[in-house]
């Protein structure tokens, strides 16, 4: 597989210096049953009869000069528990793959395929740092192509970025072209365990494939997405709390003004005993549906749909840590749209689901340095 090949390749120090130069392979294996409902877009999988979902997860990491870190990640899914959002029963992903310079005062620069800049919730998307099994639904996964500065010290960091994608959700609007745009974010600790963060960015989100007729005679980059989110994080003994908040606006073709959306979430967790956990995540989106739809004289200028889907879920999970690699982990989410019961493209108001996953660490570092 393609992601194979990079970790392989950022992972290979060379030969005539392995012993010296420092480097790191290691990866998660995740198992996942699912049963759930026929009747949610959110949360339906395999139809509603039960399903099965495999996934393995690599990142690694070498330097072969002081401050210089070369670095892959991806994955490789599959299972008829899979999301039907594409179609997919098994897929491939290269989701990270780039360089890092670790310069003076903490001061960091990304170049490659790299984590989005607007959100916090790229760092905890991996299984043994996610204390459920779903994800936020307005968390974009997409890692797009980019350059980003970064640093941190005792009480503010900070990320600047030029991004070749905007962080929007598969299904809602067109597919985007790449073409550079400018992302910032920032937070602030006031004192021990809490965080407060800001993050913007604004830029193209059509193609390039529209026709001037979609576009009203206009160029596909004048129609621009901007998005503004806020952050929290907030930890002391036993409890671990995060929230996320954002709202964006649209400018659509054939439109006077723009359209606006937002999301938010909020999740807790909190550690019963050393192994065990219980955690829960209420989130309420509000996404921008904007479609150019076919047919119409071509007089009529461009017609698109562009309106607002809400809705709402929450999962409530715990999980216990067998040993400290192997995490298992349990949980039931349900939702709720604000859709006509008939409407076309929603399998319907909302459902349920129950899931189960473990979760398997792996570090092949100590073996490839040829320690047991």
């Amino acid at each position: 597989m393609v992601f194979v090949a990079a970790l392989a390749i950022a992972a290979t120090p060379p030969a005539h210096a392995s012993a010296q130069v420092p480097f790191l392979v290691e990866g998660l294996v995740d198992a996942e049953g699912w049963a759930t409902t026929a009747h949610s877009n959110l949360l339906t999988r395999n139809g509603g009869t039960p399903a099965a979902l495999g996934r393995l997860q690599g990142w690694a990491a070498v330097e072969p000069w002081r401050g210089l870190v070369l670095y892959a990640q991806g994955d490789i899914e599959g299972g008829n528990a899979r999301h039907p959002r594409d179609g997919r029963n098994v897929v491939a992903d290269l989701d990270q793959v780039g360089v890092r310079y670790l310069g003076a005062r903490g001061i960091s620069i990304d170049a490659g395929r790299v984590s989005p800049v607007v959100g916090t919730f790229a760092s905890r998307r991996f299984s043994n740092r996610n204390p459920l099994i779903g994800a936020p639904d307005s968390y974009a996964i997409e890692y797009p192509v980019g350059v980003v500065v970064a640093g941190a010290n005792a009480h503010t960091d900070f990320r600047v970025g030029a991004l070749s994608l905007p962080p929007t959700h598969d299904g809602y609007v067109p597919e985007a072209t790449e073409r550079l745009r400018p992302a910032v974010g920032a937070g602030v600790t006031p004192t021990v365990g809490m965080r407060l963060g800001a993050s913007w960015t604004a830029g193209p989100y059509l193609n390039c494939d529209l026709t001037p007729t979609q576009l009203a005679g206009r160029k596909w980059s004048d129609f621009h997405q901007r998005v503004v989110a806020l952050d929290a994080r907030f930890a002391r003994g036993y409890l671990e709390t995060f929230a996320e908040a954002a709202r964006a606006t649209y400018d659509v073709p054939g439109r006077s003004g723009a359209i606006m959306g937002f999301a938010y979430y909020g999740e807790a967790k909190y550690t019963i005993a050393p192994r065990l956990f219980i955690a829960g995540r209420l989130e309420r989106n509000a996404y921008p549906f904007i479609r150019s739809m076919a047919g119409g004289a071509e007089n009529e200028g461009p017609r698109w749909i562009a309106k607002t889907v809400d809705f709402v879920d929450g999962e409530l999970g715990a999980g216990y840590r067998v040993t400290a690699t192997t995490l298992v982990k349990g949980s039931v989410r349900g939702d709720r749209w604000w859709v006509a019961p008939g409407a076309t493209g929603f399998l319907g108001q909302g459902g349920r689901a129950v899931a189960i996953q473990v979760s398997q660490s792996i570090d092949a570092t100590p073996l490839l340095r040829g320690r047991p």
